[in-house]
C-alpha cells in the first residue's frame, strides 16, 4: 500500500479511453454467467447477471464524469459538474462489489463490506472525485461565472461552425480571409476566458459580429452547394470578409482600452455595416 499515490488531476490524463478498465474489470462474471447457462443453473444466471449489469452501470456513470472532467480541465473557464458522476460511479462500484462478494462468492457479510470499500478508495486513488470548484478566476461584482461561460462556449461553436463553412469554399483568398478571422477571433475568445471581467467590452462584440458573420458565410456556403455562386456574390463575400478583418483589429485595440463608449460606437458602426452589406 506504501507504493499506491493518490490521484493527480494536474499529472494524469484523461482520454476518452479513460475509464475502459471498468468495463473490463467484471469480465469474469461474464463467462460465469455463460457457465451457468449451460449448466441449467437458472439461479445463478440471474445472480451473476445483475452484478455483472451492476459494475457495467457503475462504469457507464464514471465515464460520463471522466467525459465532463477532459472537458473541464481542458477549458480555461469552466463550472463544476452540477450532478458528481465520477462519485457516483465509485459508489456504485463499490455497490456492485459488496454484492459480488457476498452473492456470488458467498464471502461473509463483513468480508464482503470490506470489498466493497476497497472499491470506492481504489477508484478514488486511481481516477479521483469530481471537480469541485468552478474555474472562473476572480470575478468582479456584476460579472456572473454563467454568463462569461456560455458566451465564450457559444463564441467557440460559431468559430467552430465557420471551420467547417471553410471546407467547402473553392476560393483559397477566401478560406484565407476565414483563417485570419477565426485565428483573431479565438484570440479574443482567450483574452476574455484570461480576463473575465472584459466580458462586458466583448459581449455585443461576439454577438453582433460572430452571429453576422456566421449567418452571412452560411449564406454564402448555400450558394456554393446549390452551384449559383455568381462572381458578384464572391466579390460581395470577400470584400466584406476583408472589411471584418480592419474592424477586429480595432476592436481587439478597443477591447484593450477603458474607454467602453469609443466601443460601442464602433460595435454600432459594424453592425450597420454587417446589414447593409449582403452576399
Amino acid at each position: 500500500m506504501s507504493k499506491v499515490k493518490r490521484y493527480n488531476p494536474d499529472k494524469q490524463t484523461i482520454t476518452p479511453l479513460t475509464g475502459l478498465l471498468l468495463y473490463l474489470l467484471p469480465t469474469p462474471l461474464l463467462f460465469a454467467i455463460i457457465f451457468s447457462f449451460f449448466s441449467a443453473n437458472g439461479v445463478g444466471v440471474i445472480k451473476y447477471a445483475v452484478a455483472y449489469a451492476l459494475f457495467l452501470f457503475a462504469a457507464s456513470i464514471a465515464k460520463k464524469g471522466f467525459a465532463f472532467e477532459r472537458r473541464y480541465r481542458n477549458s480555461a473557464l469552466a463550472k463544476a459538474p452540477r450532478f458528481p458522476y465520477k462519485t457516483a460511479g465509485a459508489i456504485f462500484l463499490a455497490g456492485a462489489t459488496f454484492y459480488t462478494s457476498l452473492f456470488c462468492t458467498s464471502n461473509s457479510l463483513l468480508m464482503s463490506l470490506v470489498a466493497g470499500a476497497s472499491a470506492l478508495i481504489g477508484f478514488y486513488l486511481f481516477y479521483g472525485f469530481d471537480p469541485r470548484k468552478d474555474k472562473v478566476g476572480n470575478l468582479r461584482v456584476g460579472v456572473r461565472a454563467e454568463d462569461v461561460i456560455a458566451i465564450t462556449d457559444d463564441a467557440k461553436k460559431r468559430i467552430k461552425a465557420l471551420q467547417e463553412f471553410k471546407k467547402d469554399v473553392p476560393s483559397k483568398a477566401t478560406r484565407n480571409h476565414l483563417d485570419e478571422i477565426i485565428q483573431s477571433t479565438e484570440e479574443i475568445i482567450h483574452n476574455i476566458e484570461t480576463d473575465p471581467n472584459d466580458l462586458d467590452k466583448a459581449r455585443k462584440f461576439f454577438k453582433i459580429y460572430l452571429d453576422r458573420t456566421y449567418k452571412i458565410s452560411d449564406e454564402f456556403v448555400t450558394h456554393i452547394k446549390k452551384k449559383n455562386l455568381t462572381e458578384e456574390i464572391q466579390k460581395n463575400y470577400d470584400n466584406l470578409l476583408i472589411a471584418l478583418k480592419k474592424t477586429i483589429v480595432e476592436q481587439k485595440e478597443k477591447l484593450e482600452s477603458e474607454d467602453l463608449t469609443a466601443l460601442d460606437i464602433q460595435i454600432e458602426a459594424l453592425t450597420k455595416q454587417l446589414n447593409q452589406e449582403g452576399v
